[in-house]
């Protein structure tokens, strides 16, 4: 068990961390203050529950609330470098839900093949997507507090 996490933590150390730091963080703040404005702003609560119904999703008062809630909170994490593996596949999760329930419906039914491809690119949950992609494989690269507490399990055959 402790192998498992010791590999989740891990993360690798070479030219490009930097990028893969300024990804994490700001798209860890992008979140993090996406969903808590989601939470406090009563605008944003109601367009929020909104899109709940919109996306015809069940008990959408209270899924309003733990989405936004989970942005919030695994943005953050992602902020820190800590659980980001985990935290950018909760939001890979919230994303492809995003996408599939309300995003694809912005593509015009009578496009195809590239241009079809072309309108999936351009609808944010898509870039979304990718990053939380790029951030589960990657980790939260040196400057995360996941690399510091992976240093802190004991090496077990690595």
């Amino acid at each position: 068990m402790t192998s498992i996490i010791a590999r989740s933590l891990s993360t690798q150390v070479g030219r490009y961390f930097l990028p893969l730091t300024l990804i994490r963080i700001s798209f860890g703040l992008f979140f993090f203050a996406s969903g808590l404005n989601k939470l406090i702003q009563p605008d944003n609560q109601q367009a929020m529950l909104h899109t709940m119904i919109e996306a015809g999703l069940p008990y959408p008062a209270f899924m309003a609330t733990f989405v936004a809630g989970n942005e919030a909170l695994f943005g953050f994490l992602l902020v820190l470098g800590l659980l980001s593996r985990l935290s950018a596949s909760v939001l890979l999760v919230i994303n492809i839900v995003a996408l599939m329930t309300i995003g694809i419906h912005q593509i015009p039914a009578d496009v195809t093949g590239l241009e079809w491809y072309s309108w999936l690119l351009y609808l944010p949950e898509s870039v979304y997507i990718l990053l939380c992609i790029l951030i589960s494989v990657q980790g939260s690269g040196p400057w995360g507090l996941d690399r510091r507490l992976g240093r802190l399990l004991p090496a077990t055959g690595r």
